[in-house]
C-alpha cells in the first residue's frame, strides 16, 4: 500500500518544514507502534501504526507544515472528513497532537492505489472500469451529501483493496461546500493539475461537480489508458483543459457508447452541462432495474446504455436483484358491522409503513382493491406485475382483535409464510398501527429472503430464516450456531445478500458471547463479514446496523449512531436496529427517547427478547417499578433456562434492590454452571459478597480480563459489575480504581453513573467526578451534527 498526498499547485507555496521519520517499532505518542512509512507529500507523511489500546492497525497522517496556515487546514480536514462515514470512503477516526505535531488517524486500507494498478496494466478491462467508476461514483455521493467535496480526487487517492473494495482516500484539501467553496488561502489553487477541472483552474466556485469531472478523468485513463489531455507542463494543461475539448475516447479504444457519452459528460468545461450529482453517475455506471432516462439533470437513460450489447450485459448481475413488487390485499374481516372498516383499513396501514422500506415496491391501495374479490395471486402479477402478495384475514371478539396474515409467490401461487397477530380494539387506531408496524417488519424478513428464492436453494433460504430466529429469540446464546448456520445458507447460495447480512450481525454476537475470547479470533471473524457484508449487501439495513454494532464494540459511538440512523433509514421497521439504537439512547443521556425506543423494538418484535433485556434494566435504573415487573416477568417466561451473562444481571437487579437472599440464589446458579475458563473467571468476582472468594482473588480476576475478553465494550460492561460488587461489600477504593478503569475505556452508560443505586458509596468522590465528565463528554460527541 502506498499513499500519494496534496499533489498540489498553488499561488504561493509555504516554505516545508520537515520533522523527522518516524521509527519503525516506536510508539507515537504513547499509543501508535509505528509500522512502516506508507506514504509522503508536501503537506505530510502518513504512516501503518497499531492502535495499542484497540489492537488494529490505523493509517496516521503527520503533519510536515507547522505553519498557521497548514495547522488551520489540517484541522479543517478533520472537521469535514469526519462527516463522511461509507465503505467506500477510507475512515477518519480522530485528530490529536503530539509535542507540537498534529496527527491524524484514519482507517487502514490493505491494498493498492489506482495509479500503481494503471502504471502495471496500462488500461483496465471494462468489468472492472465500470465497476471501479460505480464504488467511485458512491463514495463521492456519500461525501458529497454530508456537504464535503474532495478537490483533489485522482488514482492515487483511490485505494483498491484486498477484497475489491474502491475506498477514496486523503481529503486532505476537501472543504464543506456551505464553507469556503473557492481556495483556502488568498490566490491558492488546490488540485492535481491532470485531473482539476477548469472552474478550479481559473479559481472559481467549486461544487461537487468538481469531482464528477476529476472522477471523468479517471474513467478516460481507466478504459484508454491515456489522459484527455496532457502537456510539458502543468500550465500548458490548464490552457488545453480551458480552451479545448477532450478527443472522444471512442477514437482511441472501442467501448460501448453509453461509456463513452458518460464520460464526455462528465467531462465537459461548463459545470451545469455535466452530470449534476455522484448518483447519477453511479445510476449510469450500475443501474437499478426501474432507471430508465438521463436528461441533463442528471436522471438515467436506458437508450444510452442499451446501445452497445457489450454495455447491456454488464448490467444483468445487477439487474437481477431489482426491487421486489408488493401488494396488499384488502383484509377480510369477520365481526361486527360497526368495525368492517378494519380489513381497508389495516391493509393501507401496512401500505403506509412497508413503502418507507427502502428496496421494495410497494402497490398503492387503489391499484389492488378491486381484487379484494378474487383474491387471484396470479391475476394481480399479470396485470400489476406483483411478486408477492399479502393476504389474510381480521377477526373481531370483543374487544380482541386477531389478525391472520399470509405471504403468497404470485409466480408459484404457493403460500411462503404465515403468522398471527393479536391486539386491543379499545384505540382503534393504535392498534392499527401497532399491528400494521408489527405485520410490516415480519414480512420485510420473509420479503428479503423471498427475492431470492430463483437464485438460492429452498435449503439455503431455511438455514437463513432459523438462524434469523436464533437471533431473536437468545440474548448471548445461540450466536455460534446462528453463524453456522449462515455460513451454511452462504455455502449454498454465495450471492444471498440477506445471509451475507445476517452473518455480520451473528458475528458480532458471538464476539459479544459468555465465553472469553482471549485470542481475539471472533473479533477478526466479526470485522471481516461486516467488510464482506459492506461489498456485498450494502443495500440492506441488516449491513448498517452490524456496522453499528461493530463500532460500538470499540467505542466509535457516534459512527455507531449515524450506522444506526442509516439502517432505519432503510427499514423504519427492523426491531434491531430499533432496539440498538434505543440502548444507546438510554446509556447516553437520552433516556426518554432510548426508552419509546426499546418499546418499540418489542413492539415490532415481542420475540426479541435483547429489547426486553434492555427494557428491563432501563425501567430499574428510572425507578419505573410496573413496567420493571412486567419486563422482568416476560425475561423470565421467554428464557426459562438463562445464560450466564442473564442471570449475573439478575443478581445485580436484586443487589440494587437489596434483596441479599435472591442475589444469593443467583451466585449459586452462576458457580453451578461451569462453562470455559473466561466464564469461571468471571464468576468468581461476585464471590467477594457472598464470602466466597477472597478480595485479592476477586480483584486478580479483573485485573486479567484484558486476557481473556478481547472485546472492549464487553469489558467495559464487566468493570461496570465488578465496580458494583466491590462498592457493595465494602470495598470502595477498590471500585474507584474499576471505574477509572471503565470510565479510560470506551464506558458510556450515564444512567448507570447516575442512577446505579449500588454506586452511592462512591458518589462525592474525585473518581466519580472524574468518571462522570469523561463520559459525559463522550456521551455528548455521539449526537453532534
Amino acid at each position: 500500500m502506498s499513499w500519494e498526498l496534496d499533489d498540489t499547485i498553488t499561488a504561493s507555496a509555504p516554505t516545508s518544514t520537515t520533522t523527522a521519520p518516524l521509527a519503525p517499532g516506536g510508539v507515537f505518542a504513547g499509543r501508535y507502534e509505528v509500522q512502516a512509512q506508507i506514504g509522503q507529500g508536501g503537506m505530510g507523511t502518513v504512516y501503518c501504526v497499531r492502535d495499542q489500546q484497540l489492537d488494529v492497525l490505523v493509517a496516521l497522517k503527520l503533519l510536515t507544515l507547522p505553519s498557521e496556515r497548514a495547522s488551520a487546514r489540517f484541522r479543517s480536514e478533520v472537521l469535514f472528513a469526519r462527516r463522511v462515514t461509507h465503505h467506500n470512503v477510507a475512515r477518519t477516526y480522530d485528530l490529536g497532537e503530539h509535542e507540537g505535531l498534529l496527527f491524524l488517524t484514519m482507517e487502514y486500507v490493505r491494498g493498492t492505489p489506482l495509479d500503481d494498478v494503471l502504471k502495471q496494466q496500462g488500461s483496465l478491462p471494462l468489468e472492472k472500469v465500470m465497476d471501479f467508476g460505480a464504488q467511485i461514483a458512491s463514495g463521492l455521493e456519500a461525501a458529497h451529501a454530508a456537504g464535503v467535496v474532495h478537490r483533489d480526487l485522482k488514482p492515487a487517492n483511490v485505494m483498491i483493496a484486498e477484497d475489491g473494495r474502491v475506498v477514496l482516500t486523503d481529503f486532505g484539501i476537501a472543504r464543506a461546500v456551505t464553507g469556503d467553496t473557492r481556495t483556502h488561502d488568498t490566490g491558492a489553487i488546490i488540485g492535481t493539475p491532470h485531473y482539476m477541472a477548469p472552474e478550479q483552474i481559473t479559481g472559481e466556485k467549486v461544487d461537487a461537480r468538481t469531482d464528477l469531472y476529476a472522477l471523468g478523468v479517471i474513467l478516460y485513463e481507466l478504459v484508454t489508458g491515456t489522459m484527455p489531455f496532457d502537456g510539458d507542463n502543468p500550465i500548458a494543461i490548464a490552457v488545453l483543459r480551458l480552451s479545448q475539448v477532450p478527443e472522444d475516447p471512442r477514437q482511441r479504444t472501442p467501448m460501448p457508447d453509453s461509456l463513452a457519452e458518460l464520460i464526455l459528460r462528465c467531462l465537459a468545461r461548463d459545470s451545469d452541462a455535466r452530470l449534476q450529482s455522484a448518483t447519477a453517475v453511479r445510476e449510469w455506471l450500475r443501474p437499478s432495474a426501474s432507471a430508465t432516462s438521463l436528461n441533463p439533470s442528471g436522471s438515467a437513460s436506458a437508450h444510452l446504455r442499451s446501445s452497445t450489447t457489450t454495455g447491456a450485459s454488464l448490467y444483468a448481475p445487477i439487474a437481477s436483484r431489482r426491487a421486489s413488487t408488493l401488494a396488499i390485499l384488502p383484509f377480510t374481516y369477520r365481526g361486527p358491522g360497526e368495525h368492517d372498516y378494519l380489513g381497508d383499513g389495516l391493509a393501507e396501514e401496512l401500505i403506509d409503513v412497508l413503502s418507507r422500506t427502502k428496496g421494495l415496491r410497494v402497490l398503492a391501495f387503489g391499484a389492488i382493491r378491486r381484487f379484494g374479490k378474487t383474491r387471484d395471486p396470479g391475476a394481480v402479477r399479470a396485470e400489476l406485475g406483483a411478486d408477492v402478495l399479502v393476504d389474510g384475514t381480521v377477526q373481531l371478539s370483543g374487544t380482541r382483535v386477531r389478525l391472520a396474515a399470509r405471504l403468497v409467490d404470485t409466480e408459484q401461487c404457493v403460500q411462503r409464510w404465515s403468522d398471527r397477530f393479536d391486539g386491543d380494539v379499545e384505540d382503534v387506531f393504535a392498534m392499527q398501527e401497532s399491528m400494521g408496524l408489527r405485520v410490516a417488519e415480519a414480512l420485510r424478513v420473509e420479503i428479503g429472503a423471498a427475492a431470492y428464492r430463483h437464485r438460492a436453494p429452498p435449503e439455503a433460504l431455511e438455514l437463513y430464516l432459523r438462524a434469523r430466529r436464533e437471533l431473536r429469540t437468545g440474548i448471548m446464546t445461540h450466536a455460534e450456531a446462528a453463524v453456522r448456520q449462515l455460513e451454511e445458507s452462504i455455502a449454498l447460495a454465495p450471492d444471498f445478500a440477506p445471509a451475507i447480512a445476517a452473518h455480520a450481525f451473528a458475528c458480532i454476537r458471538a464476539w459479544w458471547g459468555e465465553t472469553g475470547d482471549s485470542l481475539g479470533t471472533r473479533a477478526v471473524r466479526a470485522r471481516r463479514s461486516v467488510a464482506r457484508a459492506r461489498e456485498e449487501a450494502g443495500e440492506l439495513a441488516e449491513t448498517h446496523l452490524s456496522e453499528a454494532m461493530l463500532a460500538v464494540q470499540t467505542g466509535e459511538f457516534q459512527e455507531a449512531a449515524q450506522a444506526l440512523h442509516r439502517a432505519l433509514e432503510i427499514a423504519p421497521t427492523m426491531a434491531e436496529a430499533n432496539h440498538y439504537l434505543g440502548g444507546l439512547q438510554v446509556e447516553a443521556g437520552r433516556e426518554s427517547e432510548g426508552l419509546k425506543r426499546l418499546q418499540l423494538a418489542l413492539q415490532l418484535d415481542p420475540t426479541l427478547n435483547a429489547a426486553r433485556f434492555g427494557l428491563t434494566r432501563t425501567a430499574l435504573l428510572l425507578g419505573k417499578e410496573a413496567l420493571y415487573q412486567e419486563s422482568l416477568e416476560g425475561l423470565i417466561r421467554n428464557i426459562p433456562s438463562p445464560t450466564g451473562p442473564v442471570v449475573l444481571s439478575r443478581m445485580r437487579w436484586h443487589l440494587y434492590r437489596d434483596e441479599y437472599d435472591d442475589a444469593r440464589g443467583c451466585y449459586e446458579m452462576l458457580k453451578g454452571r461451569g462453562g470455559d475458563a473466561a466464564s469461571q473467571e468471571m464468576a468468581l468476582i461476585p464471590g467477594v459478597i457472598f464470602g466466597e472468594t477472597s478480595v485479592e482473588v476477586a480483584r486478580a480476576a479483573v485485573d486479567r480480563m484484558p486476557s481473556y475478553l478481547a472485546n472492549p465494550r464487553f469489558q467495559a460492561l464487566m468493570h461496570q459489575v465488578a465496580c458494583e460488587i466491590f462498592a457493595f461489600s465494602g470495598h470502595s477504593e477498590i471500585a474507584k480504581v474499576i471505574l477509572t478503569r471503565a470510565a479510560d475505556g470506551v464506558l458510556i452508560d450515564l444512567l448507570w453513573l447516575k442512577r446505579c443505586p449500588v454506586l452511592e458509596p462512591l458518589r462525592g468522590s474525585p473518581e466519580m467526578a472524574v468518571a462522570l465528565e469523561q463520559v459525559e463528554r463522550r456521551a455528548a460527541q455521539i449526537w453532534r451534527r
